[in-house]
């Protein structure tokens, strides 16, 4: 197989993928009606547990930091997040999940894991295991690239 060939199968599994494993289709987001940036940032900050600047969590949610200021504003009219000034420097803001912020994230997590059980049932926890690790691998190898492209052209 050519390796523009390997580019197309991989774009076209990564896709594949990326439309059945949205979180827009989970029960809990589409009655909410909340955005998929909008769970991108509730998710960054699930993952961590200590207040994020906004820089920080563009990052980690993937979103643009203009995009970020809309997505944050719409979750805190909803009562999931909540800015506050950063101990630190004044003049920036840190975002943190509220309670209830905190309640969605981990009923999101639950459905989106019993959704994977059927999945999961069809691979052994070696081959689980090694498909988790070939990912993270080729995740981190698309940003790597990305940043050094992103370098190149600045």
């Amino acid at each position: 197989m050519k390796q523009q060939d390997h580019y197309r199968q991989i774009l076209r599994l990564v896709n594949g993928i990326g439309r059945l494993t949205n979180p827009q289709h989970l029960p809990a987001l589409r009655e909410r009606r909340i955005s998929l940036a909008q769970f991108l940032a509730l998710d960054a900050l699930g993952n961590t547990s200590k207040p994020m600047r906004m820089r920080e969590l563009a990052e980690s949610a993937g979103l643009a930091t203009t995009e970020l200021t809309r997505v944050v504003t719409s979750l805190e009219e909803k009562g999931w997040t909540e800015r506050r000034v950063d101990p630190n420097d004044s003049r920036a803001r840190q975002v943190v999940l509220t309670r209830s912020g905190k309640t969605l994230i981990k009923r999101v997590q639950r459905e989106a894991n019993a959704d994977l059980r059927d999945v999961w049932s069809d691979l052994t926890h070696d081959e689980w295991h090694r498909f988790i690790d070939l990912m993270q691998r080729f995740e981190s190898g698309l940003r790597r690239v990305r940043a050094g492209a992103r370098d190149k052209a600045s």
